[in-house]
């Protein structure tokens, strides 16, 4: 019986005890550095572009407030008040950040031609005159009137 309770408290060297495999742990927390290095990376390109343009200092803002949720999620992952089985959730936030740091530095450094010509309209002048859309003037000055509607309807 001695034997037998001795060998139950001894540990077992090869078992392995953890929830989530250690591969997903590292994957996760690569991805948290990737995430935080790219937010890192469009904050300062937005604070340096912001001298040309006000805007990009709200982009910055946005940046930061994003990036202030992922750190919430993970601080929530790290607590136990996500389960663990919840790393995914992790990695969609990081993925959405991405794609947001990505789209900001597109933005940011898209090329805006000034040389565009804008779409005018003719200028209006004595001699321009508006027409109703049931009736118009003839080059004799008659009056032609749409079908659906009556002359006493324009006097």
């Amino acid at each position: 019986m001695a034997s037998t309770a001795s060998s139950s408290k001894t540990a077992i060297p090869d078992a392995i005890f953890f929830e989530l495999s250690p591969k997903i742990v590292l994957s996760v927390r690569l991805v948290n550095i990737l995430t935080l290095l790219m937010v890192v990376i469009t904050f300062i390109m937005c604070l340096i572009q912001g001298n040309k343009n006000a805007t990009y200092y709200l982009l910055a803002c946005n940046t930061v407030i994003s990036a202030f949720v992922g750190i919430v999620v993970n601080w929530w992952y790290r607590g136990g008040d996500l389960g663990s089985e919840k790393f995914w959730y992790i990695l969609m936030v990081a993925a959405v950040l991405v794609f947001q740091c990505i789209t900001t530095d597109i933005y940011i450094f898209k090329v805006v031609e000034e040389n565009t010509p804008a779409v005018t309209v003719s200028p209006v002048n004595s001699s321009t005159r508006v027409y109703p859309w049931h009736s118009f003037r003839t080059a004799n000055k008659s009056t032609v009137h749409a079908p659906w509607t009556t002359p006493s309807s324009f006097y």
